[in-house]
């Protein structure tokens, strides 16, 4: 008898989940994308086009560095710092925590620090609304 709703995760780590984990956010994400496609009949870069049409669009970029032990703690630390009012000049307007700090720049976007929990591995994460800050982005 099913007592709760499960994801299968295939991935390095592969394994059952209950879908209700923070670690499988992520996998339901992508599930939910699959649907939306089948749903509406459109392949991802058609509903991107909507979505762009509809809210403007958005860049993005990722960096994976290698970090040693401790390393990835401190960078999370250092983002959920509140003393940290700006980053590149930009205007620092609120923090996120979930599934790792994420910090809204203004108008312009967002920075998001997230620490692997497996691997000495920390993902820095940026959306920005138009391609012209992509350089001071990059600095990241």
């Amino acid at each position: 008898m099913l007592e709760q709703d499960i994801l299968i995760v295939a991935k390095k780590a592969a394994g059952l989940a209950p879908v209700s984990t923070s670690r499988t956010r992520r996998h339901r994400s992508a599930l939910f994308l699959a649907e939306l496609m089948a749903w509406h009949g459109k392949s991802l870069g058609e509903l991107l086009a909507v979505l762009s049409a509809e809210f403007g669009e958005y860049h993005y970029g990722r960096v994976d560095l290698d970090v040693k032990p401790g390393q990835k703690e401190k960078a999370i630390a250092h983002f959920s710092n509140a003393k940290m009012d700006r980053i590149l000049d930009l205007p620092v307007v609120r923090r996120e925590d979930m599934d790792g700090i994420k910090v809204y720049l203004g108008d312009v976007g967002w920075v998001m620090v997230r620490a692997s929990g497996t691997e000495n591995l920390c993902e820095f994460i940026a959306k920005r609304r138009s391609p012209r800050p992509r350089a001071a982005f990059s600095k990241l």
